[in-house]
């Protein structure tokens, strides 16, 4: 896939937002009901536009409405759309995790029932399909005691049988399609659209003023990279170059989140983490 019309369409993506510069929307800022100017980036509208949806109009967490309203998951494939999902929960779980081990155990629960909250309800149907066992009430059970008892013993245990009940869901995948180098992208592809439009909705006026959208976002990177190692050796056989592209782009796109608390000020604009995301996408 890494052909001269690849580089000719993200150059044509990059100079239009250039030359067009950006859009300021109003929003409300959650947390203390003022009102603050975030850019809406052209990239992040041509992304939007011509994309599988990413966080779709997702405007933050009070606009994630399901993460099928935070996921916004469009594919012609239902196995990339539920396989997604579980992965927009893992991705809230490990932010959870950093954050428990961070001592912040009030930010942790709050990442702890975007799964249920946001996620559950999208792929629920689909569980007994798919010869999956209702997991909801092991992540119900994992939010209450990390609520009521976040120092015990049993919320690492807890959180270990979700991470492992999530992992059995997505093994329900046949494994030829769950393994393929073209499945894993295309869920790569959506969690990183996620996660860039979580981003962006975190930053207003160069600051970070939604922290769990930072958090949200650094999750779902962090899990998509440890995907692409499933399928980085045969990619890299394949189609070196392509491998190449995918690698350094995560690396650079893994700056944007040193640490699970936000920087003082955004090490990258969002228009440069959807042009990081292009570049996957653009090679996958």
């Amino acid at each position: 896939m890494t052909t001269r019309f690849k580089t000719i369409e993200l150059f044509l993506a990059v100079s239009l937002a250039t030359s067009v510069g950006t859009q300021t929307t109003v929003t409300d800022a959650a947390e203390t009901g003022e009102i603050v100017e975030k850019p809406t980036t052209m990239t992040s509208l041509i992304l939007a536009e011509g994309g599988e949806g990413g966080e779709g109009g997702e405007g933050g967490e009070g606009g994630e409405g399901g993460e099928g309203g935070e996921g916004g998951v469009s594919s012609d494939n239902p196995d990339v759309e539920y396989m997604t999902t579980l992965g927009l929960m893992k991705g809230h779980l490990i932010a959870a995790q950093e954050l428990m081990e961070a001592g912040n155990s009030s930010e942790a629960v709050s990442h702890l029932e975007h799964p249920v909250e946001e996620l559950y309800s999208d792929i629920e149907a689909e569980l007994p399909q798919r010869n999956v066992e209702d997991f909801r009430p092991t992540l119900n059970e994992l939010t209450d005691v990390a609520k009521t008892a976040p120092d015990s013993p049993e919320v690492s245990t807890l959180m270990t049988e979700a991470q492992d009940s999530i992992d059995k869901a997505i093994a329900a995948i046949p494994a030829q399609q769950r393994q393929s180098p073209e499945l894993v992208m295309d869920v790569i592809v959506e969690m990183l659209k996620n996660a860039a439009a979580e981003y962006e909705a975190a930053i207003a006026n160069n600051q970070f003023v939604e922290t769990l959208e930072y958090q949200d976002s650094r999750g779902f990177v962090v899990y998509s990279e440890q995907l692409y190692q499933n399928v980085a050796d045969q990619i890299s056989q394949e189609r070196p170059e392509d491998h190449q592209v995918i690698a350094d782009s995560f690396v650079e796109l893994q700056t944007a989140w040193p640490t699970i608390i936000p920087p003082e000020t955004p090490i990258k604009s969002p228009a440069e983490v959807y042009s990081l995301v292009s570049q996957i996408e653009l090679n996958k």
